[in-house]
């Protein structure tokens, strides 16, 4: 009878497992997803960076079967579309014929107006998400099936009010656009609201004018007028300017305030404005491509008509205009602030920074500790063991703090519109979790006061990989660990070196993508020294760039970590850069 029982038992064990493999397994045969990116513009055009900046954003995050995401850039910013229209149709129609693409997103209207020209050739089975679309209505997708996204709605009476409101006293707005496509379509959005505006004062249009032309222009304007940028990246003899280029050369020759309709051009003494935000466009487009790989017809998705803005300013240019904080929209965004007032917003980042600095000391002093009274080991053993489980809590609290300081710094970069400002929380970052791993290391280590580097720098080596996108850059990063292991003193000076050095690369030695980075450890030729060796094939220093000379703080605090090693520093370049730290075992 207790046979029967068990068997039974067995046999639905048994099934329940089956049943929850069957559930749980993927279904054979289901294709995984492609999608195409098709940007309008270039790589290093603010506003399509901050867009693909976006999108990547929700790509990453979803956990969905996408097998590969493409991205191509048309260039229509410095050349014409007619011009590049048929190198681009015969690049996608190489590239993609043979290749079902389930969704298709665009930025902007011509790379828009591009895919839904080739689409019955090229990509008959996809669907469109578009953004960043100008004066958008339904007849432009009549016919179109298969197709949604985010219109790109400016709302050109909000900067307009703001104008009158900042400066009453306003005689003459003056309009600065190009003859590109996106510039006559700005123009035709302004005229259609302008109406009741040049009642109050007049409106002077400098368009489709020579770069000296338009300087000639901006100079004779009067101190009251303002100036109102839709757009001038191309003059009438095609010569191209950057966005800091023109936003530069606008504001060094007006004598009066500019004012702009797009977050990137908040930016080289531009006051702002009612600005549309070019990242969140990004987000809103890819959040509408995951639902249509989701399942969701995109037939079935409203277009959003009413995308995402702001009022956002130049603190800079606010002083320099002398217009008072107090008379801004509620809630404005304020960039390139003085530092002082950027330490304001920090402060719990210090304080946190500062408890943790009293951690680390208090677990240096535990290891301290623990050498001296080793010799009483034997007597003191159940004392030991308590002591050991007490460090070892020390070390997790230790790395959960650092863990939380690096995530903060993390929330803060995503905050941040200035990239410097970015990047520098994001070497902050990269320093911090470079300290964590210490910790995390000793607490899963056997001995509490010697960690293995080789484990640790694998650890530090995946971080800075995926920081700096080095696969994607195809950089490798090449390592030469010998397996030793070493204690507290020395693996958090050791670590932040690596880190630094490694960073400075990644950062400054490849501007075009491409090449290796190697990281030597092992025994120096002489007697009881290490030799750490950091080498790149990237470009090198600068002709006029000295290191050991150099200000900056990444080197200072290079000096300042081989200094508290005891070693000796070593620059060394000529294609790409070499750097020797030695010092005592």
């Amino acid at each position: 009878m207790l046979r029967v029982a068990g068997q039974t038992r067995i046999r639905f064990y048994f099934a329940v497992t089956l049943f929850l493999y069957v559930l749980v397994a993927p279904l054979p045969g289901i294709p995984k997803q492609k999608v195409l990116v098709l940007h309008s513009y270039n790589i290093g055009y603010a506003w399509t960076d901050l867009i693909a900046m976006g999108m990547r954003s929700v790509f990453q995050e979803y956990v969905g079967d996408i097998e590969e995401i493409y991205e191509e850039y048309c260039d229509t910013k410095r050349y014409p579309l007619e011009v590049v229209y048929p190198q681009i149709k015969a690049l996608l129609w190489e590239k993609y014929r043979k290749l079902p693409i389930d969704v298709v997103v665009t930025s902007d209207d011509n790379a828009l107006d591009i895919v839904l020209g080739v689409r019955d050739e090229i990509f008959p089975r996809a669907s469109i998400i578009f953004c960043g679309v100008n004066n958008y209505s339904s007849m432009r997708l009549r016919g179109e099936k298969r197709i949604t996204g985010v219109a790109e709605n400016l709302d050109i009476t909000k900067t307009l009010d703001l104008i009158f409101r900042l400066h009453p006293d306003v005689s003459l707005i003056a309009v600065v656009s190009d003859s590109t496509e996106t510039g006559h379509s700005n123009i035709g959005r302004l005229v259609q609201v302008m109406g009741p505006y040049e009642q109050k004062v007049p409106f002077q249009f400098f368009l489709d004018r020579t770069k000296e032309e338009l300087q000639e222009d901006l100079r004779a304007l009067p101190s009251n007028a303002v100036v109102l940028n839709l757009s001038f990246w191309r003059d009438r003899n095609g010569k191209m300017l950057t966005y800091k280029e023109s936003l530069s050369f606008l504001s060094e020759n007006s004598p009066c305030p500019i004012y702009t309709l797009w977050d990137f051009m908040v930016q080289y003494g531009t006051v702002g404005g009612y600005v549309i935000d070019g990242r969140s466009q990004g987000k809103l487009a890819a959040e509408l491509a995951i639902r249509v790989l989701q399942g969701e017809p995109a037939d079935s998705i409203s277009v959003i008509t009413e995308g995402p803005a702001y009022y956002c300013f130049d603190y800079q240019a606010l002083k320099r205009w002398n217009i008072p904080l107090r008379a801004l929209p509620k809630g404005s965004i304020l960039i390139n602030r003085p530092r002082e007032d950027l330490y304001n917003y920090l402060l719990y980042f210090w304080a946190a920074l500062l408890a943790i600095g009293v951690l680390v000391f208090l677990t240096v002093a535990l290891a301290i500790s623990r050498r001296k009274w080793k010799k009483a080991e034997a007597e003191v053993n159940r004392s030991l063991q308590e002591k050991e489980l007490l460090m070892k809590e020390i070390h997790h609290r230790v790395k959960n703090n650092l863990q939380l300081v690096s995530s903060l710094l993390n929330l803060e970069k995503e905050s941040m519109f200035d990239s410097r400002d970015a990047a520098y929380l994001e070497d902050c970052r990269n320093r911090v979790h470079s300290m964590a791993l210490v910790h995390e290391n000793l607490y899963g280590s056997e001995h509490l006061d010697r960690i293995s580097l080789q484990s640790y720098c694998e650890d530090l080596f995946s971080n800075l990989e995926l920081t700096y996108r080095l696969n994607e850059r195809g950089i490798t990063l090449q390592r030469e660990i010998q397996n030793l292991e070493m204690d507290l003193e020395v693996a958090v000076p050791l670590g932040l070196l690596i880190t630094e050095l490694v960073s400075n690369a990644a950062q400054h030695g490849f501007p075009e993508g491409g090449g290796s980075i190697i990281v030597r450890y092992r025994e120096a030729e002489q007697k009881g020294w290490m030799l750490l060796e950091v080498k790149d094939t990237g470009v090198g220093f600068p002709e006029d760039f000295d290191p050991d000379t150099s200000r900056g703080l990444g080197l200072q605090l290079v000096d300042s970590l081989v200094s508290q090693l005891n070693g000796t520093l070593q620059w060394l370049s000529g294609k790409g850069v070499t750097v020797q730290v030695t010092f005592p075992a």
